[in-house]
């Protein structure tokens, strides 16, 4: 098989994705969700760079609440939102940002310790790059961060980007 027919086939295999899951949200009743904070919009609130507080994070989710997208829908957007999460100490939202495997790791204590050390990151600190792949037929995405560690690897289930690491312990 080429490139070329390759890239059809994934293009194609995602459309039919996408269309199974848009599917399913309309035969769904409609629930609010937690809205999405776009790591660009979160970029540009702070100038200098500095580290998001809470505060600005929720002025940008509050200004895209009427998007309703799902905040996992890209690595970035799922990284953002565990960040919030994590510093709001949201034990059950954030278990369900992880792979399957992983929730029973998520707890109380993961959480306040993980709380902790996010004061003294940036998102541009921890997601610094990304690296797309493939693993057993699900889709990957490496994130690294600003000092070239991995930070964790995200992991394409059901149209959700979870993290399938527990990346602040």
């Amino acid at each position: 098989m080429n490139i070329q027919n390759f890239a059809i086939y994934v293009c194609l295999a995602f459309a039919v994705t996408l269309t199974a899951c848009n599917k399913e949200k309309t035969s769904e009743p409609s629930a609010k969700t937690d809205p999405v904070v776009k790591t660009d919009d979160v970029a540009k609130s702070v100038p200098d760079g500095g580290p998001v507080t809470l505060l600005e994070t929720e002025k940008l989710s509050e200004s895209q609440a009427g998007e309703n997208k799902s905040p996992l829908n890209s690595p970035k957007d799922s990284l953002s939102y565990q960040m919030k999460l994590l510093s709001t100490g949201d034990v059950e939202k954030l278990k369900t940002c992880f792979t399957e495997r992983l929730r029973s790791s998520i707890t109380t204590e993961s959480v306040a310790k993980g709380k902790q050390e996010l004061s003294s990151y940036t998102f541009d600190n921890l997601f610094a790059s990304e690296e797309r792949g493939e693993y057993e037929g699900s889709q990957t995405c490496n994130v690294k961060m600003k000092n070239g560690r991995t930070l964790t690897t995200f992991v394409l289930q059901d149209g959700q980007w979870l993290a399938d690491t527990v990346w602040f312990q």
